[in-house]
């Protein structure tokens, strides 16, 4: 399928992010960074979602994207939430994650929680060492039922996930993932 591209996991950050007045100004420009992407299997959906968007008036993609991400906690942008609630098991996930970001030297530049899952694909577009993008991808793997979850609410949405989703099952099964803390990240 997809392997580690990060102009591709650095479009699907900057697609996933709040679709403000900036993100929507630079469409074309993404649209033209899509097409050159090397992995055709990315693109048609990425390219859906970009027209999607344009066909959109700007509040409605904006209204969208906040009752999907922002109200509704079964469809949150903040992965550990999916595979743990709310709950200590969380809390360690989202610990190890910044943990292992900080090993890595890489600081959060937003107030976001360390599992958002822009920021996720931020760090793993920029991070060059598999020991710390490990864990990060092991997390990507508990997205399924979020991915299902959106097909029926907001299948462009579902249809970019699902890409992450893919990547994350074929990085993880061509990494050795023993840094995995215990029972944190599965």
């Amino acid at each position: 399928m997809i392997g580690h591209h990060s102009d591709a996991l650095q479009v699907l950050s900057v697609l996933l992010h709040y679709p403000d007045q900036d993100l929507l100004n630079d469409l074309e420009e993404i649209d033209s960074l899509v097409a050159n992407l090397p992995s055709s299997e990315t693109k048609p959906a990425m390219q859906a979602f970009i027209s999607d968007l344009k066909t959109q008036p700007p509040i409605g993609v904006q209204e969208r994207y906040t009752a999907l991400f922002d109200m509704d906690p079964a469809t949150t942008l903040n992965i550990t939430f999916h595979a743990f609630g709310d709950n200590e098991k969380r809390a360690a996930a989202l610990a190890y994650l910044q943990h292992n970001y900080a090993q890595a030297g890489w600081e959060r530049a937003t107030g976001e929680l360390p599992d958002y899952l822009p920021l996720m694909l931020e760090f793993l577009a920029v991070c060059p060492h598999p020991e710390h993008t490990a864990p990060v991808w092991q997390c990507l793997q508990s997205m399924p039922p979020l991915v299902a979850r959106l097909e029926e609410k907001a299948p462009v949405y579902a249809a970019l996930l699902q890409l992450i989703v893919a990547m994350a099952i074929e990085r993880c099964e061509s990494v050795d993932n023993s840094s995995d803390p215990p029972e944190t990240m599965t």
